[in-house]
């Protein structure tokens, strides 16, 4: 599947961002076999053609 993988380390969680449409009981499929894998929560995000990653300062 084609796709990103960002591990936020703050939140010690991932997002995985496709462009793929998915729908949701997909998505949640997939979700819980990437939380089950990587024992952490995991986002995914579809359906989404760009995005830009900012690294961000501090509040």
């Amino acid at each position: 599947m084609n796709g990103k993988l960002i591990y936020l380390a703050t939140k010690d969680e991932y997002i995985f961002i496709t462009p793929m449409a998915l729908t949701n009981s997909i998505k949640d499929e997939l979700q819980g076999d990437m939380m089950e894998r990587l024992d952490t929560p995991v986002a995914v995000i579809s359906n989404c053609n760009s995005f830009e990653y900012l690294s961000g300062g501090t509040k």
